[in-house]
């Protein structure tokens, strides 16, 4: 991973579930994590719903100064500018940015933008081939152009997270990395992995292969963000 990591892309496209699974994982292998919370449209779904989950694992969580209250107000403290600072002084440090969807969402990271810059900050634009808004490749590259105008920021690379949940098989999988291949190919932008749900693999004799010569790296990753509705 980069020592920074920006997530932009519309609600729903799984963002968080990513940005929480990275945040684990570089805290696992020894990295000083900061996971920033800067959701400030959706209330719902959000980073800073799991502070024990994070907390337990040694992570810092910057999030809204209201988040989690029946106060919740799109306010953020003046963590993030030091988290930036810190991030791109010490490469054992690693800061996950998990931004609020499409375009209206992405204008709250415009504030620290020119500060991300300078400190070469990562942008993924995720993607999923199952959002109900944006099911054809032609739309979910349409929508870059407003989110990277909002942000002040431009996209790296493609971040494919199409998946159904539980319901996710490697047919789902498959169509998914396809999806995303196009949506990279129309923003001109590299396709940098392909999330695979755990769930996927779980009745499966062989793993999942990219036997593509550029085949993109496959990220398996347990489903962590909860619905209300979920047993």
């Amino acid at each position: 991973m980069h020592q920074i990591t920006v997530l932009v892309g519309h609600a729903g496209t799984g963002k968080t579930n990513v940005a929480l699974n990275l945040a684990l994982a570089e805290a696992a292998a020894g990295r000083h994590v900061t996971l920033a919370d800067l959701d400030v449209v959706n209330p719902y779904f959000r980073s800073s719903d799991y502070p024990q989950l994070l907390a337990d694992a040694g992570v810092r969580l910057i999030a809204p100064v209201l988040a989690r209250t029946t106060l919740d107000t799109p306010s953020l403290s003046g963590e993030l500018d030091v988290a930036i600072q810190q991030a791109a002084a010490d490469p054992d440090a690693r800061l996950i940015i998990d931004v609020g969807g499409d375009d209206d969402g992405a204008t709250t990271i415009g504030r620290w933008s020119g500060k991300l810059n300078a400190a070469d900050a990562h942008v993924l634009y995720v993607v999923s081939a199952y959002r109900a808004l944006t099911q054809a490749p032609e739309d979910a590259a349409a929508m870059l152009p407003d989110i990277e105008e909002h942000a002040h920021l431009r996209a790296d690379a493609v971040l494919n997270t199409s998946n159904l949940g539980d319901e996710t098989t490697l047919d789902h999988v498959r169509h998914g990395r396809a999806f995303a291949s196009e949506v990279a190919r129309l923003c001109g932008l590299p396709l940098e992995a392909t999330v695979v749900p755990k769930v996927a693999l779980s009745d499966v004799s062989e793993p999942l292969q990219c036997d593509e010569p550029e085949a993109e790296p496959l990220l398996v990753m347990p489903r962590l963000v909860r619905t209300p509705w979920d047993n």
